[in-house]
């Protein structure tokens, strides 16, 4: 079946007005479902997050709020803070962030990755990037795979690629031998029993960078972006690249890695001990969720509102420059 652009619209449009619909169907549900509950607190996340925590306050429910990126709305989060609910981020990244745009400490809790521990990466095996997109370095990728022709890369799909993104990287790979893409597969563990090294050229700021402690958690060591919160998931277990835009730095990193087995086997054992640390297991990361949850309520201070009232001074001046 084809459609022009106008039905294409249309179709959009419809899709936006179902989903419209469905929210209302579902707020409007909520409050009688929370007042029929009772529950100790409502987790919201995500789109709707500000609508749901509104209506538990209604309801007499305190309200916790999980941010997972930097993209995050600073209006909409000062919001969420006004109504006194708990904020957990998914790194300490995160809460500065946080914290500089609503003057509110966040409790930080790691979002909890698979951990393949059982599972051992290939030390002769791909130099892998996961998810070939733009915004996660791919243009960086595919130029340290050329400056490195004899070096074998994997490239697994993980967004899911719209054909015509699909079928433009396939070509770009024709120039590239040593580049295998492949598809997206429900389970990570194949991709990592393939992988010896791990890249994550990051271009934008990750809220924290999942895909660092899977890895390591066989055994991988990974080169990363220094920026986001991917310092914080690499640790020690790899290396961090300052300048992440330089692909000269880039070839250099993996070439010392990779050049020196002495050095490669020491990253390895760190990746694997930066993965088993607290920081990342489930047990632990229930217990700091829960302390969270059990926390008092953030109260909006003197101190918050100070840090508002500088920061609306800072960016007045800048705008009046």
């Amino acid at each position: 079946m084809a459609f022009s652009r106008s039905s294409a619209r249309g179709t959009k449009s419809w899709i936006a007005a179902i989903r419209c619909g469905c929210y209302r169907i579902f707020f409007n549900a909520l409050g009688p479902f929370i007042d029929a509950c009772r529950p100790d607190l409502v987790w919201a996340q995500m789109e709707g997050a500000r609508e749901i925590l509104e209506i538990a306050r209604k309801n007499g429910v305190p309200g916790l709020y999980f941010v997972h990126d930097a993209e995050f709305d600073p209006v909409e989060l000062r919001a969420i803070v006004e109504m006194s609910c708990r904020i957990v981020c998914g790194s300490g990244f995160l809460a500065r962030k946080v914290l500089l745009a609503t003057g509110c400490r966040a409790h930080v809790v790691y979002p909890p990755a698979e951990l393949y521990f059982g599972e051992r990466g290939d030390p002769d095996g791909y130099v892998t990037m996961i998810n070939a997109h733009k915004v996660k370095g791919l243009e960086t990728f595919l130029e340290v795979a050329r400056r490195l022709p004899r070096v074998s890369f994997l490239l697994p799909e993980s967004w899911k690629l719209q054909d015509d993104a699909l079928a433009a990287l396939q070509a770009r790979l024709t120039e590239l031998p040593n580049v295998t893409f492949q598809h997206r597969v429900s389970d990570m563990r194949q991709v990592y029993r393939m992988t010896r090294l791990l890249l994550a050229p990051s271009i934008w700021e990750e809220g924290f960078g999942m895909v660092a402690v899977e890895a390591q958690s066989c055994g991988i060591p990974v080169i990363a972006s220094a920026r986001g919160g991917l310092p914080e998931s690499v640790g020690d277990g790899g290396l961090l690249i300052k300048d992440y835009r330089n692909v000269d730095d880039w070839v250099a990193a993996v070439r010392s890695v990779l050049e020196y087995p002495e050095r490669y086997a020491d990253l390895s054992a760190r990746a694997l001990a930066h993965a088993r640390s607290d920081d990342f297991s489930p047990p632990e990361l229930a217990r700091r969720f829960l302390a969270a949850c059990q926390a008092p309520a953030p109260g909006v201070g003197m101190m918050a509102r100070g840090m508002r009232a500088w920061r609306r001074y800072l960016l007045n001046s800048y705008r009046g420059h």
